[in-house]
């Protein structure tokens, strides 16, 4: 979207992402989605001298991978799936993948531990006799901090809360296991980069980006889990949904009447920019990932 221009022209940009209600200024870490596909020779198992394994060249390099975590600052962290790895025990395969996100406090650390993960990926190749084809799927920048966003959008956050939790709400999160009911305080934020990435961070260098939380599930639920996804389609997830358009609308009339703020937001942005030219580091060619990789 931000190769394509979607994000042109704008004055500011909003977002919201369930979590512990309130603003944070400092984002996620910077983000690549690699992946990396080994291309062999099949061979029948009871012969399979005769071939090459694309899967053990996968193999092979998250075992180097693993060896690499320990020479790596400690804040990267380096996640994978394989994606192909065969069909049948007893036939070699021809083809793999293997999916990994590599994240860092900025572009230039995700850059230098990529590159080792690719020389990774090469050796494994070579190891293995196969070819290995390398293909950054998106990259995600680190949050550019805007404190006027923030503030403006905090204010807001302060203003329309959290939703409360009914007897009804906590009835049904005890059903699914969760006991301890939901925390509908307002958090003061995170003072520093968080471990995860998002790829709104990106945005911020587009355009002012102002970024709230409300929460939407009770407490001990675990990110990313199916019980999240059961929650948000609950009375609870959908007034949460609704307390976050409230702050929406309040940020965006703020942003709209005063004149003033707007201009200190920009003033802010286009400082935090000074002499940064944005590159979306996926080639114009390259069509929407809409497939898992």
């Amino acid at each position: 979207m931000a190769r394509d221009g979607a994000f042109r022209d704008l004055d500011a940009c909003l977002a919201w992402h369930p979590g512990a209600t309130g603003v944070s200024n400092f984002g996620g870490s910077a983000l690549d989605s690699v992946v990396y596909e080994f291309f062999g020779k099949t061979a029948h198992g009871a012969s399979a001298h005769t071939g090459r394994s694309a899967l053990d060249g996968a193999v092979l390099t998250d075992v180097s991978a693993n060896y690499l975590r320990e020479h790596v600052p400690e804040n990267v962290r380096i996640h994978s799936v394989i994606r192909n790895g065969g069909d049948a025990p007893n036939v070699v395969p021809a083809y793999s993948k293997i999916w990994y996100f590599v994240r860092g406090k900025d572009r230039a650390q995700v850059d230098e531990v990529r590159d080792r993960l690719t020389a990774c990926a090469r050796g494994a190749a070579e190891a293995t006799g196969t070819e290995m084809k390398c293909s950054r799927i998106t990259a995600i920048y680190p949050r550019l901090p805007n404190n006027e966003m923030c503030e403006i959008t905090r204010k807001n956050v302060e203003l329309f809360g959290a939703p409360r939790a009914t007897a009804e709400d906590k009835k049904r999160a005890a059903v699914l296991g969760y006991k301890a009911g939901f925390d509908t305080s307002i958090s003061k934020g995170s003072g520093s980069q968080g471990r995860g990435s998002t790829d709104e961070d990106s945005v911020s260098w587009l355009t002012p980006l102002g970024r709230f939380q409300v929460v939407c599930y009770a407490r001990g639920t675990p990110g990313h889990h199916r019980d999240v996804s059961a929650q948000a389609a609950m009375p609870f997830g959908e007034r949460a949904m609704l307390q976050a358009a409230k702050i929406f609308a309040g940020t965006v009339v703020d942003l709209c009447q005063d004149a003033e703020l707007m201009k200190r937001v920009r003033v802010e942005f286009r400082k935090g920019t000074k002499g940064f030219k944005y590159d979306p580091l996926v080639k114009n060619s390259q069509a929407v990932p809409v497939d898992p990789p």
